[in-house]
C-alpha cells in the first residue's frame, strides 16, 4: 500500500470523500439512516447477538458518526502533515459548521452528539495516522531501513 503515501493520491482521495461526505450530510437521507441504524441494531442484538444489551439503535447511530469522520482525520494529517490535535480541532469546527448549517438551511437536526461523534471520529483517524508516521514505528515483518553514516 505504499501508493497511498503520495500526496497526490491523498488528496485525489480526500477531494473523493469530501464530495462524498458533502452529498451525506445535505441530502434528504434522515428517515433512510434512522432505518440503517435500527437494521444494525437488530441485527447485531438479535441475529447475530454479539451486541451488549444496552446498546441502542441510538448508538449505532453514534458509531456510524465516529467512522464518518475516521477518514477526514487520517487524510487530514497525511496531506497537510499539521500535528494530530489541530486537525482534530479544525474537525469539530467543521462538524459544527455542519451541524448549523443543517438546522438552519436543510431542516434537519443539528445535535451536539453529531459534533462530538464526528470529532472523536476524526481524532481516532488524526492519531492513526500520526502514530505511522512516527520516525521509530514500523511493520512487523518489515526490515528497519539502512542508517546512513
Amino acid at each position: 500500500m505504499g501508493w497511498l503515501r503520495g500526496r497526490r493520491v491523498q488528496a485525489a482521495l480526500l477531494g473523493a470523500y469530501l464530495v462524498a461526505l458533502l452529498v451525506i450530510v445535505t441530502g434528504p437521507w434522515g428517515w433512510a439512516l434512522n432505518r440503517l441504524t435500527v437494521a444494525l441494531y437488530v441485527q447485531f442484538r438479535y441475529d447475530w447477538p454479539i451486541a451488549p444489551a444496552w446498546a441502542g439503535p441510538e448508538h449505532y447511530g453514534y458509531l456510524l458518526n465516529i467512522l464518518l469522520f475516521v477518514p477526514m482525520g487520517a487524510l487530514a494529517v497525511g496531506i497537510t502533515r499539521r500535528p494530530w490535535w489541530l486537525v482534530t480541532l479544525a474537525a469539530a469546527l467543521a462538524s459544527s459548521a455542519i451541524e448549523v448549517a443543517q438546522s438552519l438551511f436543510l431542516a434537519r437536526l443539528g445535535d451536539v452528539h453529531d459534533v462530538v461523534t464526528n470529532t472523536l471520529g476524526a481524532l481516532i483517524g488524526a492519531v492513526a495516522v500520526s502514530v505511522l508516521r512516527r520516525p521509530g514505528w514500523r511493520r512487523a515483518g518489515r526490515p528497519a531501513p539502512p542508517r546512513r553514516r
